[in-house]
């Protein structure tokens, strides 16, 4: 219709539209930390033994809280595209509708089919509480990354499709954005991996983990939207990738709402595991020799950033690949004794066991494993793995149990140690070496930091970056309406 006021209104809806998501998500978080067990979802995601912070945390931690979260990612993300436009461009408005409409599909489904705010007819004793091994302050912050992520993808991938199909300035805010959630997806990446590094239950896998959470193929669909958007390119490039992104962002979103890839373990096992991940890997060194040679021939400060967040990519991945853990050596010790071990280099390392403590929390029954390592007779200080067991009322036996790693970083290796068995005096260890962990955190922090800058530096340009200049939008003298769109 061309109407400037529609427009200008629909967008506020959109804003409004979070507000009051935000104000639900309140709500949901205020039943949790208060153990409101009318709720369904209170009931089903905390219990009164659960710590409060984690309490809290399970507002993001069921389907429908997701989904809720998810919703409010999205809005938020809508707004600031907004923020980031010229008040009359029709980019803005297209933009604002086409993720409106998308917000109002995870509405619709919040509140008639994954409604988090149902009630219990008769509310239980206490809650099921939120899973052991989710209490953790890294998975506090690794599940609403992951969601926030995934969800504002979406913003630059429906910018670039409607900026293809349009006449207005595209290219250098599509850019940006695209720029700005691959260095978000980069960090989530970094969780996941922080996340379950210390899980004892992935100790063969846990470089997988952004597959099992879905944060990888957002962060496939952020990498071909940031490198079709870097430069002019056929527009139907660019559009299939601003609905590959889309896509991509969409599957990441629905595997980590679903709590993830179960068959993550068997395909890193198998064959066809190994050769994606060499593709992958692949992929990243060719991007960042390419990144090399932008490095050399543009002297723009946001191009030159980009160019370090690729290197440090590449560090990233290449410490990736040589990070396997390998088959860990089990060994006996008993309080007081010590035990030798030698690492791939052959470096002969000591450990003893100083002592097992026991500390509980109401259910929650935490044994801590002191070990003290040393080598070649320098100390190298104490690791602490643990057993965590969850236990209920009558129950002589655990619940639910989760072992985590103790972990002594450095730059070559990380000593890695997991609790196999554990009585009162003596215990059975996993003692693992995982070389040149610490430049996965090192690169993929600067690949972060770098590309974040990269996204603020870029200055604004006065055309889309197309081949044809386009020309902007501006409302008409009378009437307030929008004027025609000039044609490229």
């Amino acid at each position: 219709m061309r109407r400037a006021d529609l427009s200008a209104s629909g967008e506020r809806g959109v804003h409004m539209a979070t507000l009051f998501a935000l104000l639900a998500a309140v709500g949901l978080g205020w039943a949790l930390a208060v153990g409101d067990l009318t709720y369904r979802y209170v009931a089903s995601w905390a219990s009164y033994s659960t710590p409060l912070p984690y309490r809290i945390g399970a507002v993001w931690a069921g389907p429908s809280g997701g989904m809720l979260v998810w919703a409010i990612a999205l809005g938020l993300g809508a707004t600031l595209a907004a923020l980031t436009m010229p008040r009359t461009s029709a980019l803005r408005a297209w933009t604002s509708a086409l993720l409106a409409v998308y917000l109002l599909a995870i509405l619709v489904q919040l509140c008639f089919a994954a409604n988090p705010f149902l009630r219990l007819p008769f509310p239980p004793d206490d809650g099921r509480g939120v899973p052991l091994e989710w209490m953790r302050p890294v998975a506090l912050l690794q599940m609403p990354v992951g969601f926030l992520a995934t969800a504002v993808l979406t913003v630059p991938a429906v910018m670039t499709v409607m900026g293809v199909l349009g006449t207005s300035p595209w290219r250098t805010i599509a850019h940006r954005w695209a720029v700005a959630c691959w260095a978000l997806l980069a960090a989530a990446m970094l969780l996941d991996w922080r996340r379950h590094y210390g899980d004892a239950a992935w100790a063969d896998d846990w470089r997988w983990a952004p597959v099992y959470a879905g944060t990888a193929f957002a962060w496939a669909g952020a990498t071909l939207l940031v490198w079709l958007t870097a430069a002019p390119r056929r527009r139907e490039a660019a559009g299939a990738a601003g609905f590959a992104a889309f896509t991509l962002g969409l599957v990441g979103l629905t595997q980590r709402r679903s709590m993830g890839w179960e068959g993550v373990h068997d395909f890193a096992a198998s064959g066809a595991g190994t050769a994606a991940a060499w593709c992958a890997l692949g992929a990243v060194a060719a991007v960042a020799a390419y990144s090399v040679y932008v490095w050399w021939t543009d002297r723009r400060l946001a191009t030159r950033a980009l160019a370090v967040a690729h290197g440090g990519a590449l560090v990233a991945a290449v410490a990736l690949a040589a990070a396997g853990a390998g088959p860990g050596a089990g060994v006996a010790v008993r309080e007081g004794e010590r035990v030798r071990v030698a690492d791939r280099f052959g470096t002969p390392w000591t450990l003893s066991l100083e002592g097992i403590s026991t500390v509980g929390r109401e259910e929650i029954v935490v044994n801590v494993l002191a070990v003290r390592a040393a080598v070649n007779g320098s100390a190298r200080g104490f690791v602490a793995p643990e057993v965590r067991s969850l236990f209920r009322a009558n129950a002589s036996q655990p619940v639910d149990q989760v072992l985590l790693s103790g972990i002594a970083a450095g730059l070559t290796q990380d000593l890695r140690v997991d609790v196999r068995e554990s009585n009162t005096a003596d215990a059975v260890l996993t003692v693992r070496f995982v070389p040149f962990a610490t430049w996965i955190w090192i690169g993929g922090l600067v690949a972060v930091l770098a590309a974040f800058a990269a996204a603020v530096a870029r200055a604004p340009q006065a055309t889309g970056g197309d081949v044809a200049p386009e020309a902007p939008v501006v409302p008409e003298a009378s009437g307030g309406d929008v004027a025609a769109e000039a044609s490229e």
